[in-house]
């Protein structure tokens, strides 16, 4: 079967009290238009998955719902016999299936969990081995396989009312502690072009595992699903092309846990999605310094909206792994309640090279945050510092906060990079602990920037 799109215009609660008062030239109007068109060119291009005809339901294939059989042989069986048949629909009823290990998909196949439906996962290292290709922090290396996991397949559906349970306290989520040694590693191999087969990882090493990895995968779909306590990022779609991921709820409050990151992707949509993520809550990314250049993919052709952050981290992330360059992003009506630190961010450091340009953000409310909107490309941990990032034709328009702990816009370009045709445009932050700051811009417009009841020109904190 083939999906059909489910473009849906949810009206997303807006806490803010006080309105912008926006005003419309012809020239802005017809920018909007264009930006309007952009947006409808991606989402129209992007392709649902063809799935296969067939039809099974796990229970006859010797699963059980009762959350202590290990479910995963029969889970297996299943994908690879329909798999064989030419691909479908893989049901899960109500119940709860203990999963010890991966799910690895095939092209053509629908996992659907019906609502009611949990799949608990084990937390043994053993058992998602062998090793498998994975792009871990922006670089490419051999680690214990993703629980969810697919490398060059095309058509794949995750669907349903269901959920996926990571399972992770006291188990893969307390490596973050140990693996220090191996992160640096994995970089220090980035940077000296080690041979990808070369980064053996896995046993003794502690890196967390991505909970949903699809690599190299074209035609995804992920809609319905509620994910929780996973130990790593959630979604991690990594050089995929024709990405949709809709109405799906993250509830994963350790650090790191990322709620969706697109990793050297192209032509995605993201909509009617909410979190509780102990990081990011949608994160861009494209690869970290010398190993991303290799791989020389980037991120573009991004549509985000309609999504809800309820209590995270930070809210949307461009970075810090973008190496390899990240263009052609759109985020529409984006609310977030609770952000610990950074609501927007744009970030990168003096080794990463790459480009951050032609992204749009139009509509975001904010209830509480440390900083609504912040820049650096002099990001920490930088080793040579001999590749600092641009940014460049970034506009944010139309965002509310109603409070900020710290300064409410921090912009911090480089003297030798500084940020370039930027605009921000109706940005109102009705109260700020810390004055707003902006260093080193060029060629940028601040136009109706409103803080703590007065109109501010940002330029008068020029350095």
């Amino acid at each position: 079967m083939t999906f059909t799109k489910n473009i849906r215009h949810k009206s997303i609660l807006l806490l803010a009290t006080t309105a912008i008062v926006f005003s419309f030239c012809s020239c802005c109007q017809a920018k909007d238009n264009g930006r309007q068109d952009a947006i409808g060119a991606i989402t129209n291009n992007i392709k649902l998955p063809d799935i296969g005809p067939e039809k099974a339901n796990i229970l006859d294939f010797g699963a059980v719902g009762d959350g202590l059989k290990d479910c995963r042989p029969g889970i297996q069986a299943a994908i690879e016999e329909v798999s064989a048949a030419g691909g479908g629909k893989i049901t899960f009823p109500k119940g709860t299936y203990l999963c010890k290990g991966p799910i690895h998909l095939q092209s053509k196949i629908n996992l659907y969990l019906e609502e009611g439906a949990t799949v608990l996962f084990s937390q043994g290292a053993k058992d998602y081995l062998p090793l498998q290709l994975v792009r871990w922090e922006g670089v490419e290396l051999y680690n214990y396989s993703p629980y969810i996991y697919a490398n060059n397949k095309t058509d794949i559906a995750i669907t349903g009312k269901g959920k996926f349970n990571g399972n992770a306290i006291g188990g893969i989520a307390g490596w973050r502690g140990k693996q220090k040694p191996s992160q640096n590693l994995s970089r220090e191999m980035g940077s000296e072009l080690v041979p990808v087969e070369d980064r053996i990882f896995g046993e003794g090493h502690f890196l967390r595992m991505s909970f949903i990895q699809l690599m190299n995968c074209s035609n995804i779909l992920i809609q319905g699903l509620s994910i929780e306590n996973v130990p790593f990022w959630v979604i991690h779609p990594t050089y995929c092309n024709n990405i949709t991921i809709q109405d799906v709820h993250v509830n994963s409050t350790r650090i790191n846990n990322d709620g969706i990151d697109l990793d050297s992707c192209e032509d995605a949509l993201v909509e009617d999605c909410t979190f509780n993520a102990g990081d990011d809550a949608i994160a861009i990314k494209s690869g970290r310094d010398q190993d991303a250049w290799r791989v020389n993919k980037i991120s573009k052709n991004i549509v985000i909206r309609n999504c809800v952050a309820f209590n995270v981290l930070h809210g949307l992330a461009f970075g810090s792994e973008m190496s390899g360059g990240m263009e052609n992003i759109y985020v529409n009506n984006f609310h977030m309640n609770k952000v610990e630190q950074y609501a927007i961010q744009f970030k990168a450091n003096r080794d990463r090279g790459g480009f951050i340009r032609n992204v749009f953000i139009d509509g975001v409310t904010i209830d509480s945050t440390m900083t609504a909107i912040f820049f650096t490309n002099d990001y920490h941990s930088y080793r040579g510092g001999q590749n600092p990032s641009e940014f460049s034709h970034i506009e944010i328009k139309n965002l509310v906060c109603n409070y900020a702990s710290g300064a409410g816009i921090d912009i911090q370009g480089l003297a030798k990079k500084p940020i370039h045709h930027l605009l921000l445009k109706n940005i109102l932050i009705k109260k700020e602990d810390k004055p707003s700051v902006k260093i080193n811009t060029n060629d940028s417009t601040f136009d109706n920037i409103n803080i703590n009841n007065e109109q501010v020109m940002l330029g008068n904190a020029e350095k």
